[in-house]
């Protein structure tokens, strides 16, 4: 896959997102989505520095339903990154190993149900709330259909406030019933638990299982759910715990082996580290948990053969070879693409036009060619291009990189794919200018850059096809009114790599004008809270760029006026920077909330300016360098675990 072709993907998935999450009404089914999805991962981890923001990798789940009432989950919910093989497996057990320095870990293995995540909150052992997952942080408020759910108390064994955490299902016995409603039991259940009328979702005989809770006291996720199945709620079965890596992975077998006569769907099995502790001390990425992860079952492999390579561009400039394949039915699905990734892949795979190849969809949209599977009878190389495909431009090899690139900034591919960026709906949010829009003005030549955009008149507009004049004053208020934005939306329609929703609002609140964004320092920005050095090295390069700051400054000629709204939070940690070292109690997540929520901001390293440095089981070289910063006159307050706890009563 290329990188226009990637971006064309993440548009793609994000549409068949929308279909599955919010309004239930899939067009495609639940494995076709997981291929699709795994494909913008695959690009993703080869291709670090193209992630496109709005990717639905970079977020969990989907925006909730507005005519729903939402809910905030305190702790997000947060999806698992996939593993499909035993070497993946070893991979996530050493890391495991390295960061908690065990030379065992007792995960726990569970099968991974096909359901949409909800969370149930019981207060004293009534159910009060129970919400969807949405994006992991706001949900929908969703209880009075859970409580059709036949299998899950209303009131529990004993008088506890909990959160627990389950999938909704359809059992295919139930499902029967109503297949000719729904394209499989995920969607059933999805569209049956987002009934506006409860009557409708009780006809559809819901089911739940529960296979998380958030509750002090216990030590392991396996003595979790025996708890939990105390209180009367229908858990996750066939849970096991081993240490043992071929034990675990057998545990994975037999699960699988289970797929066909389980009343319900599975796509995998989770495994998790069992000591909730260890969970704790591992923490979570921005849309992950470190501890965790899903094995998902294999995909089918199918011969076909190569027929021809075409070379496609990138926003970065990044050429990509695309195989064009005989088409072949992979999984139901006809195909004549596969991706092929870069030079270095091609003679690693010893392939040439004309052969047989082996192709597998181990969640992608455009396959992955595995291996060659049978040579043709004479030699015709893949020869890659020596000019950019779209502009002609020479193209170069950076030294630390494998695949070439086109330099041309006014690449006409490239161009595209950064206006499409920075008048998306998360960045400035300027309605009305499609990919066939963009593609008009840039042929036209009214616009040759971003900046273009805000110069652009209504006569303009009025004289190309598709505009009249409605809808030319409509195009024109929305790109004025865009001139008044927040900075961290500004920041993020900058396309900057790596540089997200959440990295953008951190470098807002850090920076708070865009003048002190563009003096941004290398040092300061990896000492920034939940920036580090990937986002620095980038902001370092696109700082140090003429062609950027340029753009920036002729955006801001232009009236664009990008604005921080302060947000003013009173506490007993309000204007204090704050630091964690060390295993604590719980989850590290829910610490730094409550310190935000108190007022507090978290930073990533010790410095004279630091106010509190939270200490909890284990610290590592923070602890002393806090010591050594106070003998030199350092006024920095090292506090423990239960003392704050203390502090924030």
């Amino acid at each position: 896959m290329n990188h226009k072709e990637y971006e064309a993907l993440v548009k793609q998935v994000n549409q068949y997102a929308l279909e599955y999450y919010q309004f239930d009404t899939p067009t495609i089914t639940d494995k076709q989505y997981n291929d699709y999805y795994q494909q913008l991962k695959a690009f993703e981890t080869k291709n670090p520095l193209l992630i496109n923001p709005e990717s639905p990798t970079q977020k969990v789940g989907n925006e909730p339903r507005k005519d729903l009432t939402q809910f905030n989950h305190k702790i997000p919910l947060k999806s698992l990154a996939n593993i499909y093989n035993y070497e993946e497996f070893m991979t996530f057990y050493e890391r495991m190993q390295k960061q908690l320095d065990l030379s065992e870990i007792e995960l726990s293995i569970e099968p991974k149900m096909d359901g949409l995540a909800v969370a149930l909150h019981y207060e004293k052992g009534q159910l009060k709330v129970a919400a969807t997952r949405g994006n992991g942080v706001t949900g929908e408020i969703v209880t009075e259909n859970i409580k059709t759910i036949q299998s899950l108390p209303q009131q529990l064994k004993e008088p506890i406030t909990i959160e627990v955490r389950g999938e909704v299902m359809i059992r295919h016995s139930t499902f029967q019933k109503i297949s000719h409603l729904f394209v499989n039991p995920r969607n059933a259940a999805a569209g049956s638990l987002r009934q506006l009328n409860p009557e409708i979702t009780a006809q559809r005989e819901l089911d739940i299982m529960i296979y998380a809770g958030i509750y002090p006291g216990i030590k392991t996720h396996t003595a979790m759910i025996r708890f939990l199945a105390k209180q009367g709620l229908p858990v996750c079965p066939d849970i096991t715990a081993c240490t043992v890596p071929q034990d675990i992975w057998r545990a994975i077998d037999v699960i699988e082996g289970k797929r066909a006569i389980y009343d319900f769907d599975i796509d995998g099995a989770v495994i998790k580290a069992n000591q909730l502790a260890a969970q704790a001390a591992m923490g979570e990425t921005a849309k992950a948990p470190r501890w965790a992860a899903a094995y998902k079952f294999a995909e089918e492999e199918v011969v076909t053969r190569l027929d021809d390579v075409e070379f496609q561009v990138g926003r970065t400039g990044v050429i990509t070879p695309v195989a064009q394949l005989k088409a072949v039915n992979v999984s139901g699905a006809m195909l004549s693409k596969a991706s092929l990734h870069n030079k270095d892949e091609i003679e690693r795979l010893g392939i040439e036009i004309g052969d047989d190849i082996v192709i597998k969809r181990a969640g992608e949209v455009i396959p992955k060619v595995v291996r060659l599977a049978k040579k043709n009878n004479k030699q015709n190389p893949i020869l890659f291009p020596t000019q950019c495909p779209c502009c002609e431009s020479s193209l170069i090899q950076l030294e630390s990189e494998v695949a070439l690139r086109c330099t041309n900034t006014q690449c006409h591919d490239q161009v595209i794919e950064k206006i499409k960026h920075y008048v998306s709906r998360n960045a400035m949010n300027i309605d009305g200018l499609g990919e066939s829009i963009i593609e008009q003005l840039l042929m036209e030549k009214l616009v040759n850059n971003i900046p273009d955009l805000y110069t652009l008149t209504k006569d303009q507009l009025i004289r190309l096809d598709r505009f009249a004049e409605k809808s030319a004053d409509k195009l024109i208020t929305a790109i004025h009114a865009s001139k008044t934005c927040d900075l961290e939306k500004f920041i993020f329609a900058l396309g900057i790599h790596h540089i997200g929703q959440v990295t953008a609002s951190i470098l807002a609140e850090t920076y708070q004008t865009i003048d002190a964004f563009l003096a941004a320092d290398y040092d300061d920005l990896c000492n920034i809270y939940g920036i580090g050095k990937t986002v620095a090295e980038s902001m370092k390069v696109e700082l140090s760029n003429p062609t950027f700051i340029n753009q920036v400054i002729q955006l801001i000629n232009l009236g664009v006026r990008p604005s921080y709204k302060t947000k003013t939070i009173t506490g007993e940690l309000s204007g204090k920077t704050c630091l964690i070292t060390g295993t604590l109690a719980e989850s590290r997540y829910k610490v730094e909330a409550r310190i935000k929520e108190n007022g507090g901001r978290l930073v990533s390293s010790v410095s004279k300016q630091l106010n509190y440095l939270i200490v909890g089981d284990n610290p590592g070289s923070k602890l002393e360098k806090a010591k050594n910063l106070n003998k030199k006159d350092a006024e920095i307050q090292i506090i423990t675990y239960d003392e704050l706890n203390n502090k924030l009563a």
